[in-house]
């Protein structure tokens, strides 16, 4: 299993893989300042400055090399901010880049060695520190199902997250991460299916509560999370009915909280909560598989 392992890092971490990932962040970082305007331009600014300096604090301290991939949590926190914040308190920003940076990474040992993805520690922190702007004025899941229209909700006509409103481009980007194999095609499929599967099924039961399937995938931030954080092959399974299961898990939450619970959007304690639980599938289809190849199941012995 560690050299599966060691193998899926080295290919998230392969240089090509980080640029592409990069530049399709940046990408969504662009879209979203025509969306919502240059002040989008300065959270990512904000979030970056504050990685930067975290990122040279590890260098100094532990003489290593500069972290390549630095620039894509940060990014990825840029998209995950409220569009509604004031500028007032982009501070919170870079709080919660240098925290997600600091414990969500740093001290795990850098890239392809955390546990949860940092931009997501570094979202909860400032979620749970400061709730009076964490979640974002986004309409409940529900709700923007039945009042926006799929076109405005693909060209980002609708509140929410900087990043995860110009759906459309996120699909496509998204798609291109696929086509150039920088991430596994497995669980955004797993995860957007999943949701859609689940709403149409709860939708049969109680219209009352659950929106029609379709538009459902069109709302809050699955789409960006389902491709850009989701998939994220450090905090994922590596084997590919775990992925399957991992991404069954993520809809599953994500649908529980969207409709039961009085946070908006599911998504981020979804991923948080299956890539603490990643390791034990892995284990399970690790075993599985040790079993059907005859081999001695190491974890007996």
């Amino acid at each position: 299993m560690t050299q599966t392992y060691d193998t899926v890092i080295k290919k998230a971490l392969d240089k090509r893989n980080v640029m592409i990932m990069t530049i399709a962040l940046s990408l969504l970082v662009l879209s979203s300042t025509v969306i919502f305007g240059f002040q989008v331009l300065l959270i990512a600014a904000i979030s970056l400055g504050a990685a930067f300096l975290i990122e040279l604090m590890f260098q100094k301290g532990r003489k290593i090399d500069f972290d390549g991939a630095w620039m894509i949590y940060p990014l990825l926190l840029t998209l995950l901010i409220p569009s509604t914040l004031e500028i007032k308190y982009f501070w919170m920003v870079a709080v919660g880049s240098a925290f997600g940076t600091f414990f969500g990474k740093g001290i795990f040992g850098g890239s392809g060695k955390y546990v949860f993805n940092p931009a997501l520690v570094g979202l909860l922190f400032i979620t749970v520190s400061f709730p009076q702007f964490f979640p974002t004025m986004l309409v409940r899941a529900n709700e923007v199902g039945t009042t926006y229209s799929v076109v405005d909700m693909l060209l980002g006509n609708t509140p929410g997250a900087v990043g995860e409103t110009f759906r459309l481009g996120i699909l496509v980007l998204g798609l291109g991460l696929i086509v150039f194999k920088v991430i596994d095609w497995k669980i955004p499929l797993t995860i957007i299916g999943g949701v859609f599967l689940i709403t149409f099924v709860g939708r049969l039961i109680d219209d009352s509560i659950f929106p029609i399937a379709f538009n459902s995938l069109f709302v809050g931030n699955l789409l960006l999370v389902s491709f850009f954080l989701a998939a994220d092959p450090v905090t994922a399974p590596i084997y590919d009915w775990g992925k399957v299961l991992y991404g069954l898990g993520i809809a599953a939450i994500t649908v529980l909280i969207r409709y039961f619970a009085t946070y908006p959007e599911g998504t981020m304690f979804a991923i948080i909560l299956m890539s603490a639980i990643a390791p034990l599938i892995d284990n399970m289809f690790e075993t599985r598989a040790l079993k059907k190849e005859g081999a001695p199941d190491e974890s007996k012995s």
